[in-house]
């Protein structure tokens, strides 16, 4: 199963559509979902400070019971308000994935790969980078909810990430 937090319906519905399993889950005082192999949720919940606690430690629950965490960046302008704490903190926090459009990843101002051991970037041009392979696909048609699911189910199912990324930017083309 996979749970994502936050607004994430996008990135449920191409999960079932690839044939697994993605739940909308919201985070517990009591930590993580038994049974989750994925949890992905947009970075800046983990960071904001109303919600933090809870957040962190529904993902660290789920992290100690074996789950990989999956972050979306999102849109530029929560980093640009954050300042350079922003790295500093999601490097703390040390995601497995991290999912970044151009503009998102550069306004961090540190290499992806700092934060976490797999960096996908999405290109303005189309398709994404991984591990300093670009791969190249359409960008008029790109879905990131498709993108990033595809990539997680793909890495998931034992693709190594390059592989994994080539089969994203092929399904988040259609």
């Amino acid at each position: 199963m996979f749970a994502a937090l936050g607004e994430e319906a996008g990135f449920c519905e191409w999960v079932g559509r690839l044939g697994r399993q993605a739940t909308i889950a919201a985070p517990t005082t009591r930590g993580g979902w038994s049974g989750a192999v994925l949890i992905y949720l947009r970075a800046s919940l983990l960071l904001e400070p109303s919600r933090r606690a809870e957040f962190r430690a529904t993902v660290e629950a789920a992290r100690r019971q074996g789950a990989v965490l999956a972050l979306e960046l999102g849109d530029a302008a929560w980093i640009r308000t954050r300042g350079p704490q922003a790295a500093y903190e999601l490097a703390e926090i040390h995601p497995d994935v991290l999912f970044a459009g151009e503009e998102a990843g550069a306004e961090l101002g540190v290499p992806l790969e700092g934060i976490a051991p797999i960096a996908v970037t999405r290109l303005a041009a189309g398709g994404c980078s991984v591990h300093g392979r670009r791969l190249l696909g359409p960008a008029a048609e790109q879905d990131p909810d498709a993108l990033a699911a595809t990539f997680c189910v793909a890495l998931l199912e034992g693709e190594a990430p390059v592989e994994a990324a080539g089969r994203a930017v092929l399904v988040a083309a259609r």
